[in-house]
């Protein structure tokens, strides 16, 4: 007996199956400028603008202290212009940068820290973003080690994390095991992951750069190490032998 020959598929099957794949495609052509835009638009917004609405508000208070005080009329000299908060804001940075390279400036940085982390209500808040700053520091921005390969969530299933941290710490000292701290981003939003103890020999580590594996991990897979160049095209075969 002859076994049935499995039916095509029909028309609006096809024609919707190529639809979204389409779309898809074209979402993933907009996802890097959209994602560019929308954080230049965010630091301009709540960075920029936030500064130079400051500066524009002393500016105007200046003024109104000049027209109260007579003996300090010539604030009301002082014309706010577009653009300075911007360049003040550089100015601030450039010179906090200065003053963080040498002696005197750290002093005075170190003291102003004290200072705010015994201001209630903002203390703690303050520690926290501190405690993360100086592990970016302290590991010249670092925080990913190296890339590996681990089996999770089961055995049989793997995915790529990578190494944050082989000390010593509270977790393996509260268990009384050598365990390194890997993480595992999700798809396609990295930022977000789990952050898991695994022990030297559950961990595969992979030749390839941080950037290389979060381009593989965003892209669902779909750029490959080796496979792909920088902008994600496929490298000829005769490229790839050159390497």
């Amino acid at each position: 007996m002859s076994e049935p020959v499995p039916e095509k598929p029909g028309f609006w099957r096809e024609y919707f199956k190529a639809i979204r794949f389409y779309l898809v495609t074209g979402i993933m052509v907009w996802v890097p400028l959209i994602v560019t835009v929308w954080l230049t638009y965010w630091l301009f917004k709540n960075v920029g603008l936030a500064i130079e609405n400051i500066i524009q508000n002393v500016y105007t208070w200046l003024n109104g202290v000049g027209s109260r005080v007579e003996r300090l009329s010539f604030l009301e000299l002082f014309e706010y212009r577009q653009g300075f908060g911007f360049l003040i804001s550089v100015a601030l940075f450039l010179t906090t940068g200065i003053l963080a390279r040498n002696l005197v400036g750290q002093r005075f940085i170190r003291s102003t820290e004290k200072w705010l982390s015994r201001v209630p209500g903002i203390s703690r808040i303050y520690k926290a973003v501190r405690q993360i700053r100086d592990v970016f520091v302290n590991r010249e921005g670092a925080v990913f080690q190296k890339v590996c390969i681990i089996e999770y969530p089961r055995k049989g299933v793997h995915a790529v994390g990578f190494v944050t941290s082989q000390e010593k710490g509270i977790v393996q000292n509260t268990l009384d095991k050598q365990l390194h701290a890997v993480f595992v981003p999700t798809t396609p939003n990295p930022t977000s992951g789990f952050l898991l103890y695994l022990p030297e020999e559950e961990i595969v580590y992979m030749d390839i750069s941080v950037e290389e594996a979060m381009k593989l991990i965003v892209s669902a897979g779909a750029y490959i190490p080796g496979l792909h160049d920088e902008d994600g095209q496929v490298i000829s075969s005769s490229k790839r032998s050159e390497k």
